[in-house]
């Protein structure tokens, strides 16, 4: 499968430059997905295939590849969008790729508990010259992210070799939980401090963004809710679009009426096909449907 960065960041140049960027891995295997029947079947008799499929893989030799797109737009150009290319749930379809490196899988972990387990993922976790954006939901897990991984793995838990640099550390941290045998110099846990300076590089600075406006608690303003949606579902193959009937309108089926319609009038305004095929399977009141998706807008 492919996989994608969901969120914008930004790139900064030496010279200060931001350009905002989507990352993109394609995969080189090749998109397989289950059908409902084969889901049974194989899922059934082995939970963890995909995993197991992937150990094996690097085991014989046959490394999967996966390779590295940027997409990028300059500033002002975030203004050029009939929706607000910063959302989340939004894909930039026509703005260039370009590829920028690969991914090779070769080799798998010694010890699971060490090298997967204590992983500590955090979207902040970022190095210089890459920066967040001002995505809404990436400005939330900024923090909710490392905050969940100091109460997962401790204080220290950058400091575990899964998750440390690979040059030394020099930071201002002292003591904490699950201390792996860090300590300071002259006991100086601060900074600055002028009787133990450390050296602050330039580069890894944010960089410096202009605003204008009011600081206030409200909803992305170019949602466009609907329409790419839209395009997904008619991009899939006729088997997909059946599989993903079937198998959306079995889940639909067992919520309350009311709850079921609103869901499948947000199908519909998406695609009026999509949402028919849907309230079928989903056994719900296609006249209700068009009616609540007729107060839609997108």
């Amino acid at each position: 499968m492919d996989g994608n960065s969901v969120h914008a960041y930004k790139l900064v140049n030496s010279k200060g430059e931001v350009h905002y960027v989507k990352f993109r891995w394609k995969t080189l295997q090749g998109i397989k997905n289950l059908d409902p029947q084969q889901v049974e079947q194989v899922q059934g008799k082995d939970y963890s295939h995909m995993t197991n499929d992937l150990v094996a893989a690097i085991r014989r030799g046959d490394y999967p590849k996966w390779d590295l797109y940027i997409q990028v737009l300059k500033p002002e150009e975030l203004k050029t969008f009939d929706f607000d290319p910063l959302d989340a749930t939004k894909i930039w379809p026509d703005v260039p790729e370009k590829k920028i490196g690969q991914m090779v899988l070769n080799k798998n972990t010694d010890n699971v508990f060490q090298e997967t387990e204590q992983v500590a993922m955090a979207p902040s976790s970022l190095v210089p010259g890459i920066e967040p954006s001002e995505d809404k939901l990436l400005q939330g897990r900024l923090f909710a992210y490392a905050d969940t991984q100091i109460y997962r793995i401790g204080s220290n838990g950058l400091s575990l070799p899964v998750n440390r640099p690979l040059i030394p550390v020099n930071n201002g941290n002292q003591d904490g939980t699950l201390n792996s045998g860090h300590t300071l110099d002259k006991g100086v846990n601060y900074q600055p401090s002028r009787l133990y300076p450390r050296e602050e590089l330039a580069s890894a600075r944010y960089s410096q963004t202009p605003l204008e406006g009011t600081t206030q608690q409200s909803k992305i303003q170019r949602e466009q809710n609907f329409r790419q949606t839209g395009e997904l579902y008619r991009s899939y193959s006729k088997k997909e679009q059946d599989d993903l009937v079937n198998s959306l309108g079995t889940a639909l089926a067992g919520s309350d009426n009311e709850s079921k319609n609103i869901m499948l009038s947000y199908f519909y305004k998406a695609d009026k096909e999509y949402g028919t095929r849907l309230t079928s399977v989903a056994k719900g009141d296609l006249s209700r449907v068009q009616k609540l998706a007729d107060k839609l807008s997108d």
